[in-house]
Parts: structure tokens; sequence; C-alpha cells
């Protein structure tokens, strides 16, 4: 998948709908991955009206922010295990998720989005990176670098 594809998916929403909602650890490598997207994205013309939250490994609080901006999409950023080339960035399923795929965080992501929902009745995506090194100390990778890049060209 690519920035377009991205485009097309989140085409149907009003872009001062969308969140989209960072979460890792910039101190664990690739964990981090997540932050750099969307800094990128936060840059597009595409998503100029969309609001950005970099939640970290602390994604519940923020649910209150999330739900008083209303939005129609919410879409969580994550460095995510799915079993391809470090740095793929693409779409994950809620059904695919298992808790150690998307996310080493307090709380499930299963348990965020029905939160989310129920409170704001919104669609959600996941957007997963492959990462390739996630130990605590290390610098982003080069091959996930090298995919963010791959995905905005």
């Amino acid at each position: 998948m690519n920035f377009n594809d991205l485009k097309k998916t989140l085409a149907v929403y009003h872009s001062d709908r969308i969140i989209f909602v960072g979460l890792g650890n910039p101190d664990c490598g690739d964990d981090g991955a997540s932050q750099l997207l969307l800094n990128e994205l936060r840059h597009s013309e595409e998503f100029k009206g969309a609001k950005f939250i970099f939640a970290g490994t602390n994604p519940e609080n923020y649910l209150q922010k999330i739900t008083d901006k209303n939005p129609q999409a919410v879409v969580f950023v994550d460095a995510a295990h799915f079993q391809d080339k470090p740095g793929t960035v693409k779409f994950l399923e809620a059904k695919q998720l298992k808790p150690s795929d998307f996310s080493t965080h307090a709380f499930s992501i299963g348990l965020i989005t029905d939160y989310l929902t129920c409170e704001n009745p919104c669609a959600i995506y996941y957007l997963g990176i492959q990462p390739q090194n996630t130990s605590v100390g290390q610098p982003l990778s080069d091959s996930v670098k090298a995919g963010l890049k791959h995905f905005f060209s």
C-alpha cells in the first residue's frame, strides 16, 4: 500500500473529521515509526484539516480528546508484526489483530476502539508498519525509514 491508497480509502470522509493516532515508543527503534509517518501526513495537502495525536504508549489518555472532536474516522498507526518485509505499511483488519501484533501498550487496542465507537460511532482503521527492530535504545531502522519513504513516493 502507499499514500495514494490511503487517500482513496479516506476520501469518503471530510479531512477535518479524520484523526490519526500514532502509537509506540520512540525509544524502542521501529516502535516509534508512527511518529515519523504522522509528521509526514501532517504536512500533506490531502490531510490538511485532519487531527494528529501521538499517543505514545498510552492511547487511553487521549480517548476524551478523540471523542470531543467527533471524528468520522480514526486511524491508529503503530508498528505491527504481520510477517512482511520491514518497512511495509498496510491496513490491518480488526479481526486479524492479536494484542501482541499491534502494540505493546497497556490497554488492548480492541478495548480502546470499542470505547470510541460506543461514545461516537465512527470508522476505525489500523495502519500497521512492519518493524525490523524494537529494542530499547535503538534508532529507527534504515529499512523502516526506506519503507516510509517508499510509502510517500
